[in-house]
């Protein structure tokens, strides 16, 4: 009866991998959305549509306050709850037209700050209730692949987006090595899908993404700690 939490779920590929879980009634959702007073209605469709167990819980994932009050919502639902994979899903992406020599510090603070900073802190409030061989995703992209944008493959499009991702790739890598033995954490580029966040120009439909993701968490094993994976399975370069 696996356990997961989802951040950043109130649309896009966050919404979709509710969706692909949901499928499972052995499976325990935690769906976290930016604020309960939004527009969640298709989560909660997803959620009346579902043959596993739903909840959906208010976490803004630029606000420390608002990771800290976590834990204590899904006690307060499941006091004996062992969390047994982690997506960090929820991420920004504004402000694209600017580039190295136009950035500002206030579109840069803001995607680190989400971005960055969102994960690494839900990741230690949650901390406490992950299982010992718990699995944690941290939802990245190809615009963080140092190798993949010097050498023209992908576009130097999004520079804050970009650099946050990378930071993001970069803290992977120290949780790899500072998480208890066991855990196991990964960083997984989607694929550029059909979203809002996407644009007009995506190509990965969001359910190929979802079950590509899904597929990853089912067969990571301790030799792929700190790994940084296309959805298709297939690693890439830093």
């Amino acid at each position: 009866m696996p356990t997961f939490v989802i951040s950043g779920a109130r649309t896009g590929l966050g919404l979709e991998n509710v969706r692909h879980l949901s499928q499972t009634p052995s499976n325990t959702i935690f769906a976290l959305v930016r604020s309960l007073t939004g527009d969640i209605s298709a989560l909660q469709a997803a959620q009346s549509a579902s043959t596993a167990k739903v909840h959906i819980l208010e976490c803004d994932t630029s606000s420390s306050p608002s990771i800290s009050a976590l834990p204590a919502q899904i006690k307060a639902i499941a006091p004996d709850t062992v969390i047994d994979v982690l997506i960090n899903m929820a991420a920004i992406l504004h402000s694209g037209e600017q580039n190295s020599l136009s950035l500002t510090s206030g579109v840069l603070l803001s995607h680190i700050t989400t971005n960055v900073l969102g994960p690494a802190l839900l990741t230690s409030a949650l901390l406490p209730m992950l299982s010992p061989t718990a699995k944690i995703v941290n939802i990245t992209s190809g615009l963080a692949s140092l190798e993949l944008l010097s050498n023209g493959t992908i576009s130097t499009d999004s520079t804050a987006y970009s650099i946050s991702k990378a930071a993001l790739n970069m803290l992977t890598v120290h949780q790899a090595k500072q998480l208890p033995e066991g855990m196991v954490v990964v960083c997984v580029d989607p694929g550029h899908c059909k979203t809002e966040m996407g644009g007009p120009n995506a190509t990965v439909e969001p359910e190929d993404s979802a079950k590509g993701l899904q597929a990853i968490i089912e067969g990571l094993k301790g030799s792929g700690k700190g790994r940084f994976y296309w959805y298709t399975g297939k690693e890439l370069p830093w």
